[in-house]
């Protein structure tokens, strides 16, 4: 696995834009452009704890792969989705966007956030979280292989999440 530094400044632009565009399609509710950065076979995660490296044998806050996920959006997108009327509005702040290594056509990458959601039913919520991403060069294109986003406070309560960091 190469450093980081055997990228090209070009790589390293697109791995930025992405990882800033992934952001974007969240906070604008394109949800569907957003489930088409993942890979097929591509798992999201969020630990329950700090530290987690077993994504199945401790529970997880979200464990899902690709087809889960577009299950949740089709669900946060229903009409009769109750829970999520009106739909929540989140904004994303990211830190750097630090590119770790690249293996042949996939690249680690990893950055801080900070999420504010706002429901009216519940007011509104702040989460920070550092996100690894796992990406891959599919004919051409970034896509997303793994997400992986831990929360800072992962083993507090928290009331539901629905929609993805």
């Amino acid at each position: 696995m190469a450093q980081a530094s055997s990228l090209s400044s070009a790589e390293i632009d697109e791995i930025k834009a992405f990882v800033e565009t992934e952001a974007d399609l969240l906070d604008e509710g394109r949800f569907d452009e957003w489930l088409a950065l993942f890979a097929d076979g591509a798992m999201y995660w969020m630990p329950s704890q700090p530290g987690q490296t077993d994504p199945l044998g401790v529970p997880s806050i979200f464990y899902e792969d690709k087809e889960i996920l577009t299950v949740r959006i089709r669900r946060i997108q229903h009409q009769a989705n109750l829970a999520q009327t009106p739909m929540a509005r989140t904004v994303h702040v990211l830190g750097p966007v630090r590119i770790e290594s690249k293996d042949g056509d996939t690249f680690e990458a990893r950055s801080s956030m900070l999420v504010v959601e706002y429901r009216t039913s519940d007011g509104q919520r702040v989460f920070g979280a550092k996100c690894r991403h796992t990406l891959r060069r599919d004919n051409g294109r970034l896509r997303i292989v793994m997400k992986r986003v831990d929360m800072i406070d992962s083993d507090a309560p928290h009331s539901f999440i629905t929609i993805p960091f």
